[in-house]
């Protein structure tokens, strides 16, 4: 029990990475699901996503010139923050509330707080919150993807259908119907298990 411990602040574990190493791996990661986006919702999603990282990048490379900053772009972390604001926007969303969302991540959340690494909270998701409170119905207006004809929504149970005042059946989704006759179905045999 000899040996002495030395306790320091983070980071703990020391490499060759760099910050822009870093956001280059996590835009690597991100890729395929912005794939996908543009695949199941059309190139309308391709159109938010360009918006929102041109406007990341717009908004800190204006902020570091007025405040005559270093220029912070080669790190990558506006482009980050562009993909991930993306990636919590409905497909329908006018493209001047993601840049004003873009602005709010960047400057607002990110730079107010002294720039990378400062911020008390992540911009993308901060974006989204203010956005989700600023423009609620576009926030929240989904299209349903669809691929080769089938419907990929989810939606609510019986009882939820009911309980909103949904009193028909013809109101229920086809599939949800069939559930509920083969539960049906079902509950009897599954006491004899008993």
């Amino acid at each position: 029990m000899s040996e002495k411990y030395m306790v320091t602040s983070s980071p703990h574990i020391h490499g060759d990475f760099t910050v822009r190493s870093i956001m280059l791996d996590v835009i690597i990661a991100l890729v395929p699901a912005g794939l996908a986006g543009i695949f199941y919702f059309g190139l309308r999603s391709l159109a938010v996503v360009a918006t929102s990282i041109v406007s990341c990048v717009l908004f800190e490379y204006i902020w570091n010139k007025l405040l005559k900053k270093p220029n912070t772009l080669g790190d990558l972390s506006a482009v980050v923050t562009g993909l991930l604001i993306a990636y919590n926007m409905p497909p329908t969303i006018p493209l001047w509330m993601v840049s004003v969302g873009s602005l709010f991540a960047i400057i607002v959340v990110k730079q107010f707080f002294g720039g990378l690494g400062q911020n008390f909270v992540n911009p993308a998701l901060a974006a989204r919150a203010f956005m989700l409170a600023s423009w609620a119905g576009a926030m929240t207006t989904w299209i349903s993807p669809s691929l080769f004809g089938s419907d990929a929504m989810s939606s609510a149970t019986p009882l939820s259908i009911l309980k909103a005042g949904g009193e028909k059946l013809s109101e229920m989704p086809h599939i949800l119907l069939w559930a509920m006759w083969a539960a049906a179905l079902a509950k009897p045999r599954l006491c004899f298990l008993r």
